[in-house]
């Protein structure tokens, strides 16, 4: 007779296994996109308007796709560095929306801006060696900075972005200690969260403090294509010299979250060294190809029209807000109207207990970000993000209402 033999409890075998998990294994929480998912105003993650995505044209897209003769190849593994035809399609958008000249060569096609970033940091920083971040900055960009054990220092925005007066404080104080920073990461437009534009200016101070110290800059665009207002302004990719800058760039917000098609810039010999830490067997062919076919039929046409949905969204939340804080109201948070992008980004009065705002918005039915999710020191409570891309603009009315009486219970 079979010796039947029992393991121990659950709780011993995770005791025993604890030992065993690899120093770039820490316990972080999953990465949620979505905020609180049972909120009825929800305005946590940066979700693409659900009435704007093209499911129409999608469709049409991909029936032609695997009814055509080379349908088969779409279903097949497919090149590591992402299918030629959405690479040549992005380079053809490259140079006609911002007019900077790529080569097929010099992209790579990843699983979402988020993959970019985490290959970049991965490709460029040891453990315990120095990256430099905004402070706030997008939490996705903090995330693999943590996982591998990097030293993350903190420089702040204000209203034209990165100060790059603390930068360069920053950086030579690094240098002189013997831990030069590897690299800097920046959002330069309608900056997640803060929602300000880096002036052309200090995107030129940038790269010349880059070039003085020796650090790669990511350059994290995910938003550019959605500006609102004024002028478009250089991309720090464009202006530096060649191999200073990896820029990480996403069709999430223009076409489609979930087919999770982001994509890095770098020379050639750059891509191929963020290739090589690719473990994924190759960005999606069938993906590939759909967003390829979008971007040649319906790019130009569509950007447009999401430029409008999303100015429209802005205003109603900040009209909502303005009168519901008039001026002079103590209680009043301050902010900077973005000039694009999908983030609108509160400083919380002095008296206001921000715990209690989120506590009294969550009973009202209203989800967002706290702000000390934004900077690597945890610090940053006083502030509040809020997307307003998801709802629709007669719920950003109603939540910026409900908003402001959260924030009044909270005084």
């Amino acid at each position: 007779m079979a010796t039947t033999v029992r393991s121990g409890g659950a709780g011993d075998a995770l005791t025993a296994i604890e030992p065993l998990f690899s120093r770039v294994t820490p316990r972080l929480p999953p990465v949620q996109f979505t905020g609180t998912a049972s909120a009825t105003y929800n305005m946590g993650g940066g979700q693409p308007d659900p009435a704007s995505l093209p499911r129409r044209v999608l469709t049409e897209i991909v029936a032609e796709l695997l009814a055509s003769d080379g349908g088969e190849a779409a279903l097949m593994y497919g090149d590591a560095s992402g299918y030629l035809g959405l690479r040549e399609a992005i380079a053809d958008k490259l140079a006609r929306w911002e007019g900077v000249e790529v080569s097929p060569d010099e992209l790579l096609i990843v699983n979402g801006s988020n993959h970019g970033l985490a290959l970049t940091v991965q490709a460029f920083v040891d453990p315990g060696q120095v990256a430099v971040v905004e402070a706030p900055t997008f939490m996705g960009g903090l995330r693999p900075m943590r996982q591998i054990g990097v030293r993350v220092e903190m420089v702040p925005l204000d209203e034209h972005g990165l100060q790059t007066d603390r930068l360069e404080q920053k950086l030579s104080e690094l240098q002189a200690a013997g831990t030069p920073a590897k690299l800097l990461y920046t959002i330069p437009n309608f900056h997640n969260p803060a929602g300000v534009d880096l002036s052309l200016e200090r995107r030129r101070r940038v790269i010349e403090l880059a070039e003085r110290y020796n650090c790669v800059i990511l350059e994290d665009d995910a938003y550019g294509e959605l500006r609102f207002s004024g002028e478009s302004i250089p991309s720090l990719y464009s202006q530096a010299p060649k191999g200073r800058v990896v820029r990480s760039a996403t069709l999430s917000k223009i076409l489609a979250a979930g087919l999770r098609v982001g994509y890095l810039t770098a020379p050639v010999e750059v891509i191929g060294r963020l290739n090589a830490l690719k473990l994924d067997g190759g960005a999606s062919p069938f993906v590939g190809r759909i967003a390829a076919a979008w971007l040649r039929k319906e790019h130009d046409t569509h950007v447009p029209d999401l430029i409008e949905v999303y100015r429209r969204k802005r205003d109603a939340l900040v009209d909502a807000l303005e009168q519901s804080f008039p001026a002079g109201d103590p209680l009043r948070p301050t902010w900077t109207l973005p000039a694009g992008g999908f983030f609108l980004w509160l400083k919380l009065a002095p008296g206001v207990d921000p715990k209690r705002v989120l506590e009294e918005a969550g009973r009202r039915g209203i989800a967002y970000v706290p702000g000390n999710a934004f900077f690597a020191d945890g610090t940053g409570g006083e502030y509040v993000r809020l997307a307003w891309s998801m709802l629709s603009e007669e719920n950003l009315q109603t939540a910026g209402g409900l908003l402001a009486e959260s924030i009044r219970a909270a005084a």
